[in-house]
């Protein structure tokens, strides 16, 4: 077997304590680059099941064909991989017919594999195999040839394997483990081989279904990845640490690595067992330097090595690598080190590679493996569901999925539904195993911390856990930051979004361990439900409890009594959480307290208790050391009576308490950070002595619809957040703090603002939304010059706004929508010195350019505005415009080149767009832009046109960019529109009535610079209201080949659609066009995936279909339907007359390029265009026919060919009359002017 290798690799592991296999296959194969993928993942699969292998490496021949020959002999099977390169060596060739030989002895087994190659043409010698084949060996001696043929005819009448009868490559490696599983056991038995089977067609169709092999090609990526960190090229010595939670594939990983790449070094050593061996220091060292030695006799005193340090646990193992690595280890060896504690290669290592988790599909498939015998796969669709459970609870660990397989396999229904109840309280006895000695080497105020982190405080922030576990020792502050720095770094914890998480696996050990009463901390964390509810309704509890959790929604009578002193004897009771995780709102509690309670907890630090039944806190309660109060929903009035010492309280949340009156209870909390009354309905007013909180940074006062005010001169210096929503009473607003960052004053009754909102230098977002008493703003709001989100929405009774002097040039988001303003103040209409006149929205257009950072704007609902003023083009920030219900708006100018959204929604009078839509600039990443002219039913046919060639252009500047960063897969319209209509315009090449389009496609389609497909629906609604405000016309494609082939490319796409953020539901009244542009990067994606061989796909099937939401859209029905390839130089539009008009522009280097941005040449060609196609209809094929010319027409070229048809036209033929402008610099374009101005010239049929 010829290669481009230069050794010899066998299964045998060389790395110490690796068992030998049992059995041996040898591969038979031809090729590089066949190696680098197929057959590499073969290999790891065979490795993966302890099947020992060999593969030969060598290039020479002679007399090492002889032992090759031997190891045939010593195989018990062969794998005959078949591909186009095949026939091209001798060596291969050879090999086969020493194959076939043995398999008619009965000595082997042989299984044919045909990867990306016929059957009949290995038969035959036909086809690219039969080529290859005669073009390298027409004059080789024929008697070698006839044993060659022979061999091949001899093999391919077996029953084999075949790429084409497969869904994928792991698919095929799945079906070769099932036959040498099963042949290997034939041979165990005793039982003598046969060949296999004789079928002239090499289908697995008589193969049953077999269990998916492990995610090799997911391991593949993980070593790519490594390989990426270690050049060995470099002459430096590199050294990379492997990292990650136990059992995730650290070991496996160096393992492949190693075993791939030891030949490359004089030396290659792997160290496994670090762990048993940490008190043994000379092992490395001596192992290193007795290899040393060998290559010194050898020779070679300066050798580099390989070497891999597996499982290292203890800085004290790495002391060889800083003392004396020089010696032992020479300059450009490279070192792998594996170890669950990142901070142990602090200062060590040059890289450190974190090995992932398995993904979603490479886990269901490795648990599916373990889970089910052969006999019971495929699994029932109970099973399946069940299976995605537990695959969803290993979290990608492969040591999980595979103990949890194991442990799963051959039980019931019932049993799998008790297991997967108990998962998160039980664990694995393999994967405790595993885990536990990670946590024993933790210190114990680390023990601590990871086991209250898995009881309390999965998914809190990381700062507020931080602060209760200091809470501990006030001498060690601190130390809880480094305590969660190293569980970090040992992978026990992670940290996403400054939250804290932990995995699984780990949080139900550290569960375990908490509940346990003998564990070695001394203290127990009562979580599991019985635990709780017992030490609550006794007096039973003991000092060893650290926290009681419990989810009173498990309780299945109507309620619980606690008993008056059950929490007498907890005095190192530190958490407390009583909540419902089913109905955590006004529903009546189930915890009761009939006789009061006795609460003296003075180690108390955190305290959740939702529904509280009491009407405040018992008396002999002791604050001192709580840091986190929370009781929403309860019945207490005031927290507690008197003044009690608070001076680390820094939570408050008494949410939902609707009988709270009083808050002087927090007079001395001057520690608080957060302060939660949303909902407290009685309450009247606040403290004067809340000023003593100097610390407040939040304050939510949502909903507490009895407030009137807040107590003047009050000065919160900290306070960045105020929540004054739907306080429907509040009046009179005054400024508490200086440094305000959000204000809310939604929903209150404020006639109006104080001058002193000038001093909120800091205010950033401004929600005044449906404040409907609401007359006037200050004229000092342009003070506010961090102000980036100012919403008046719904504020009916503002007639105006203020009068700026200063640009407000912060502002990213104005919503003005539901208001009465009809105009904007001079200084807010332009940017720098140069002064316009004062415009009236109600007599010409609202001029909102000095907003140079505006991101969203808001009109909708105004009927003062008839067009956009057209500098709104040069707001490259604004993302968003909203212009739903402008009933009165006739035009729209040039929009920004940014734009994702434009919803104009039932702008009844609107009947033009500007030409262009919107300006395009190059773009650098994927956004997807939606267009939305919904019962716009006077919109013209020429708007229409320009909505679409904007959409189409947009839509290729989206697609370039998302090949060029080679993102994933969108499935969803890169830009949709749609508009009121009833026909397919008619440059969809393809279209059909109903929801359903199959098309044929031309041969080598997608090799004619293609880059997406346009889609379009029209779609009858009748007055239809939107349910549930997303409405998404959808479609399903299919690309297939002609006769259908067994695997198809898939891909679902989102064709356009209406989506509500308000409560507001939209009615469509009549039949609208969708049209939506998707990259060709889709498909591609999908055909790589799904197409077997990569073969184009001759045939397009389509099916539409309109949702509400997760359902059917009712009374909604697709008509129609178009589908039509994009290519670079495409540009459709739809013209009064509906025909196609591609757009031409000019690039930098003077030719004509459709792929060009829009530029006032093009659009004066186009303007030109349209004029005269609507006075000569008998110019409009001549026109198209030129165009097309014009756009293929390159430099030095007299004559330009059409798409392929039979029609030239001469340059030189048309007359060159004057031009006016741009256009006259080019004498293509004067082709152009002559046709339209006299019409003389034709094209000229060969």
């Amino acid at each position: 077997m010829a290669t481009s290798s230069s050794s010899s690799t066998s299964g045998v592991s060389m790395v110490e304590g690796v068992p030998e296999k049992q059995h041996q296959v040898f591969i038979n194969f031809r090729g590089k680059e066949l190696r680098k993928t197929f057959i590499s993942h073969l290999v790891e699969a065979l490795k993966y099941y302890k099947i020992k292998y060999f593969i030969d490496e060598k290039e020479a021949r002679g007399e090492l064909i002889e032992s090759l020959f031997t190891r045939i002999k010593e195989s018990d099977i062969a794998l005959a991989v078949f591909s186009k390169g095949y026939s091209e060596s001798e060596w291969c060739l050879d090999e086969l017919v020493e194959i076939m030989q043995s398999v008619e002895e009965g000595k082997l087994k042989v299984i044919p594999i045909f990867f990306e190659v016929k059957v009949g043409d290995v038969k035959n010698q036909t086809g690219a195999f039969g080529d290859n084949y005669k073009n390298c060996h027409s004059n080789e001696d024929p008697v070698k040839k006839l044993a060659w043929e022979k061999a091949l005819q001899s093999a391919t009448v077996r029953m084999g394997l075949t790429l084409a009868s497969c869904s994928s490559e792991s698919d095929l490696i799945a079906k070769i483990l099932a036959s040498v599983k099963d042949a290997i056991a034939l041979i165990d038995g005793g039982e003598v081989i046969s060949p296999l089977s004789s079928s002239d067609n090499a289908s697995s169709r008589d193969i049953k279904q077999t269990k998916p092999a492990p995610p090799w090609r997911g391991m593949e990526q993980c070593l790519e990845q490594l390989e990426a960190k270690l050049d060995f090229d470099c002459e430096e010595t590199q050294i990379v640490g492997i990292v990650g939670m136990p059992g995730i594939g650290k070991t496996a990983l160096a393992e492949m690595y190693f075993n791939k790449e030891k030949r490359r070094l004089f030396i290659s050593e792997m160290f496994q067992g670090f762990r048993e061996r940490l008190n043994n220091h000379d092992w490395v060292k001596n192992k290193l330097q007795n290899a040393q030695r060998d290559r010194q006799d050898a020779g070679n005193d300066k050798a580099k090595a390989l070497v891999v340090l597996d499982d290292v646990t203890d800085k004290k193992q790495l002391d060889f690598l800083r003392i004396n690595g020089e010696e032992l280890i020479k300059k450009g060896s490279k070192i792998l080190i594996t170890t669950r504690d990142k901070g142990l290669l602090e200062g060590l290592v040059d890289d450190i590679y974190v090995v992932p988790g398995l993904n979603d599909q490479e886990a269901l498939q490795l648990f599916t493996h373990h889970a089910f015998s052969d006999q019971d796969y495929p699994p029932a669709e109970n099973f399946n569901r069940m299976s995605k459970e537990f695959v969803d609870y290993a979290g990608g660990n492969p040591r999980a999925l595979v103990e949890l397989g194991k442990e799963i396999c051959g039980q019931n229904e019932s049993r799998w539904k008790v297991r997967l109840e108990n998962l998160p309280h039980r664990s694995n006895e393999n994967i405790r195993r595993e885990l536990k000695p990670h946590y024993e080497g933790l210190t114990v105020p680390q023990k601590h911390a990871f086991v209250d982190i898995a009881c309390f405080f999965i998914s809190e922030e990381e700062d507020y856990v931080k602060i209760l576990l200091d809470s501990y020792d006030t001498n060690k502050s601190g130390e809880a930051a480094r305590d969660i720095k190293d569980l970090e770094d040992k992978f026990l914890i992670s940290i996403s979004g400054g939250r804290i998480e932990m995995h699984n696996l780990l949080r139900t050990l550290g569960k375990e361990i908490g509940s346990s009463l003998e564990n070695d901390l001394g203290e127990s964390r009562l979580w599991k439900h019985l635990d709780a509810h017992t030490a609550l309704c006794s007096t039973k509890g003991t000092n060893i409890a650290r926290g009681i959790y419990l989810d009173t929604s498990k309780i299945k009578t109507n309620g619980i009594s606690v008993e008056r002193k059950a929490m007498i004897k907890m005095e190192n009771l530190r958490y407390v959480k009583i909540f419902d995780s089913c109905c955590p709102r006004q529903c009546v509690g189930k915890v009761n307290l009939p006789e009061g309670l006795e609460f003296s907890l003075k180690e108390i630090r955190y305290l959740h208790w939702s529904k509280f039944p009491m009407e405040e806190l018992p008396s002999d309660f002791k604050p001192e050391n709580l840091i986190d109060l929370r009781l929403p929903y309860s019945n207490i009035k005031q927290i507690w009576k008197g003044n009690k010492v608070t001076p680390n309280l820094k939570w408050v949340d008494l949410s939902y308490s609707a009988k709270l009156t009083d808050l002087s209870a927090l007079s001395n909390a001057k520690s608080l950070r957060r302060l939660n009354l949303e909902g407290c309905t009685k309450l009247h007013t606040l403290p004067e002595d809340m000023e003593n909180m100097k610390s407040l940074a939040f304050l939510n006062l949502r909903g507490c619809t009895s407030l009137l005010c807040l107590p003047e001169n009050m000065n919160l210096i900290s306070l960045k957040t105020l929540i004054l929503s739907d306080c429907s009473n509040f009046q009179d607003f005054q400024v508490i703090s200086k440094n305000l960052q959000y204000l809310h004053l939604n929903g209150t009754a404020i006639k109006g603002l104080p001058p002193s909102i000038r001093s909120l230098k800091a205010l950033i977002v401004m929600n005044l939304k449906d404040c409907e008493e609401l007359e006037s703003l200050p004229d000092c709001l342009d003070k506010l010059i961090a102000l980036e989100e100012l919403i008046l929405s719904g504020c009916s009774k503002l007639m105006c706004f203020p009068n700026v002097e200063e640009i407000m040039e912060n502002l990213q988001i104005l919503l003005l929508d539901g208001t009465s303003i009809v105009e904007l103040p001079r200084k807010l209409l332009h940017r720098g010195n140069n002064s316009v006149d004062q415009v009236d929205f109600q007599l010409k257009q609202p001029r909102i350019n000095g907003l140079s950072l505006l991101r969203r704007l808001c009109l909708s609902r105004n009927d003062k505005i008839f067009s956009l003023e057209s500098s709104i083009s040069q707001l490259h920030h604004l993302k968003w415009i909203d212009l739903k219900y402008c009933e009165n708006l006739t035009s729209l100018s040039t929009l920004p080149p940014n734009l994702q959204c434009l919803d104009a929604h039932a702008c009844i009078s609107l009947k033009t767009v500007a030409s262009p839509l919107a300006l395009l600039l190059p773009l650098t990443e994927q956004v997807s832009s939606s267009f939305i002219f919904t019962n716009c039913e006077k919109l013209e046919h020429v708007a229409k046109n320009e909505i679409i060639c904007y959409a189409h252009n947009k839509s290729r500047l989206i697609s370039g960019a998302l090949n060029r960063q080679n993102k994933g897969l969108a499935f969803e319209a890169l830009v949709a529109t749609c508009f009121p209509g009833n026909e397919v315009p008619t440059w969809f090449s393809h279209r059909a009535s109903g929801a359903v389009l199959e098309q044929e496609l031309p041969r080598h389609w997608s090799e004619s610079g293609f880059v997406g497909i346009a889609l379009c629906a029209i779609v009858s609604f009748h007055d239809y209201e939107i349910q549930n405000n997303n409405l998404m016309v959808k479609c399903i494609c299919e690309f297939d080949n002609v006769p259908r082939t067994s695997s198809s490319s898939f891909f679902d796409c989102n064709v356009g659609g209406l989506s509500e953020t308000s409560d507001d539901r939209r009615t469509i009244k009549s039949t609208h066009v969708f049209i939506g542009f998707t990259s060709w990067f889709n498909i591609k994606k999908c055909q790589e995936a799904g197409l077997e061989n990569g073969c184009i796909p001759t045939k397009a099937s389509i099916k539409f279909d309109v949702t509400d939401g997760t359902c059917q859209a009712a009374n909604c029905k697709v008509l129609k339907c178009g589908f039509s390839l994009v290519s670079k130089t495409d540009s459709g539009a739809w013209d009064a007359k509906g025909d196609a008009s591609p757009m031409i522009c000019e690039s930098d280097n003077g030719s004509l390029d459709e792929n060009a941005d829009a530029n006032p040449v093009a659009e004066e060609i186009r303007v030109v265009v349209r004029g005269y196609r609507a006075r000569s209809n008998s110019l409009t094929g001549d026109i198209s026919v030129l165009l097309l010319l014009i756009s293929n027409h390159r430099e030095g070229s007299k004559i330009a060919e059409l798409e392929g048809r039979d029609v030239r036209i001469l340059i030189n033929d048309v007359k060159p009359p004057a031009f006016s402008g741009a256009c006259r610099r080019h004498h293509r374009y004067e082709a152009i002017q002559a046709m339209l101005l006299t019409g003389t010239a034709r094209p000229r049929r060969i």
